[in-house]
């Protein structure tokens, strides 16, 4: 099973039981129903449970989004605390990842470890005010 649900696997305009609604997203049941305790709109007043395409779609966008924590114009991610960190000096070593984008890695002030960014080229001036960059010798960046 996949880690994380495809929204777009159910049809908006169909209701799902939940072993529809779990056989559509490659979850478990047991998935569905812990969905369902945890918020997912479900019509429970007879059995079987149906639950609307709709709702599962917007759920499901909903949960991944209040997932995603933004970094500071100052942060990299970091590999081992898995949370936004300055980079030790303010110092980052810039890759070429894309011909429009650029990975910057540094040391984690935190912990030690590695932790790293991806920026847009085109944004990579405003960066340079921020962090101290230095370009790897076998990139282009």
């Amino acid at each position: 099973m996949s880690k994380r649900a495809n929204p777009m696997a159910v049809k908006a305009a169909l209701t799902y039981d939940i072993f529809e609604a779990a056989k559509a997203l490659d979850k478990s049941p047991a998935t569905i129903r812990n969905w369902i305790k945890d918020g997912l709109p479900a019509m429970t007043s007879s059995k079987p449970y149906l639950i609307s395409g709709a709702d599962i779609r917007d759920y499901l966008r909903a949960k991944y989004q209040a997932s995603k924590s933004p970094l500071a114009p100052d942060e990299l991610r970091c590999l081992s605390c898995r949370a936004g960190r300055r980079p030790v000096d303010m110092s980052v070593v810039a890759y070429l990842n894309t011909p429009q984008t650029t990975r910057l890695h540094g040391v984690c002030v935190r912990c030690g470890g590695r932790a790293s960014r991806i920026i847009s080229n085109a944004k990579r001036d405003e960066f340079a005010q921020t962090f101290q960059i230095k370009s790897n010798a076998n990139s282009d960046a």
